[in-house]
């Protein structure tokens, strides 16, 4: 496990790998929610609430709700710090934020989350306050401003696009990874148009969970002229699995 522990935050380095930037050379929303994963999860093990002890007594982390707000995207080849910690939590929910710094702790990126923690029997949400209540947290010291918030329904497009869950797709639980929903979302805009914008913040609420045998509904509605809301729905009964918001701002290509 890389990485340590300094005063109840959880500290990693990360270098902007050529697979991880877009054709501008800038980290994807995918790779960044892949690095907020995998630091989460390297200190939810160091504090004893990771995968292995939460699956010895039948359960499992689930992300329910994430906001990124995007300062200024880091590029390739670049080194970063990724700092993250517990807030506490809320009704079901144990609050995780993030932040990514540059080698000089300027601020590049904040995040969000919120996760459930789910019986895998009866896939239904368990008590939050037996798995957190020793563990340290610093719910005054919050990197977004606040927790992510829950996203309304919105229109859909008449015809959403359709895809179909593939192997690539699939995270260690066997169902489609959070990152994975970004993608979808971020493949489902022009090349053009991302040669024309960047993306300045996400919120994504996943809702229900979609697994190896399904397909999917991706839809979109225009909300304003920067503003535009999507949602994924399981094709097998139309249940909402995740609705995703983004903010874009203008910012041409050279």
């Amino acid at each position: 496990m890389t990485g340590q522990e300094m005063d109840g935050v959880w500290e990693e380095r990360f270098e902007i790998r050529s697979y991880d930037v877009d054709i501008a050379r800038r980290l994807t929303v995918e790779s960044l929610l892949k690095y907020f994963q995998e630091a989460a999860w390297n200190h939810a093990e160091r504090l004893g609430r990771g995968y292995l002890h939460l699956r010895s007594q039948n359960l499992v982390w689930v992300l329910s709700r994430m906001m990124v707000l995007l300062e200024t995207h880091p590029v390739w080849g670049q080194p970063v710090i990724l700092r993250t910690w517990p807030c506490g939590s809320k009704s079901l929910f144990a609050l995780r934020d993030f932040e990514v710094l540059d080698e000089t702790k300027r601020r590049l990126a904040v995040a969000t989350s919120s996760w459930l923690v789910l019986d895998l029997e009866s896939r239904r949400p368990q008590r939050i306050e037996p798995v957190v209540s020793s563990v340290r947290s610093f719910p005054e010291y919050r990197a977004a401003g606040d927790e992510a918030p829950r996203l309304g329904s919105s229109a859909e497009l008449a015809s959403p696009t359709v895809l179909k869950v593939n192997y690539s797709d699939l995270d260690l639980n066997d169902h489609v990874n959070n990152a994975t929903y970004a993608r979808w979302v971020f493949d489902s805009y022009e090349i053009d148009f991302h040669r024309l914008h960047r993306v300045r913040s996400v919120v994504m609420n996943f809702l229900a969970e979609v697994g190896s045998e399904d397909s999917v509904t991706l839809g979109r509605h225009e909300m304003d002229s920067s503003r535009v809301a999507h949602t994924i729905r399981r094709r097998i009964d139309n249940t909402e699995a995740c609705r995703v918001e983004l903010v874009w701002e203008s910012s041409r290509l050279l």
